[in-house]
């Protein structure tokens, strides 16, 4: 995936979170492609126990995730700590919650790229 697929995938998918995620300083983008016979429902029920434990941690902010038309799956997460996002991917290798994720995700396509945010522009309305 190109750099500019995977910043209008993000777009695409944390359009809804970024009114929440004023506060973060980092933005990670995570892309994975499923595994094969792995529907949209699977992954996505893989994924929210993972999403509920790094919540615990007090420094995710804000969590969108969307599947791409080409099949390729885009999480991106809003923390604001870096350090606290390393340790979290770290540890989340050896939660129970994450057993699950190698069944419907081919994770020798995930790809993770973390960013300093610049900016961010709130949606809330007038």
């Amino acid at each position: 995936m190109t750099l500019r697929n995977l910043v209008l995938a993000a777009a695409m998918a944390l359009t809804p979170a970024l009114a929440s995620a004023q506060e973060a300083t980092v933005m990670e983008i995570v892309t994975f492609n499923a595994q094969d016979g792995a529907d949209a429902a699977a992954v996505t029920e893989a994924l929210a126990p993972i999403a509920e434990r790094m919540g615990q941690y007090g420094t995710l902010v804000a969590r969108s995730v969307a599947e791409g038309p080409d099949g390729t799956w885009t999480m991106v997460n809003f923390s604001t700590d870096r350090d606290a996002m390393n340790r979290i991917n770290e540890e989340a290798l050896t939660w129970p919650e994450f057993g699950a994720l190698p069944g419907v995700a081919n994770l020798e396509t995930l790809q993770m790229q973390q960013l300093e945010i610049s900016a961010s522009v709130g949606l809330e309305g007038e």
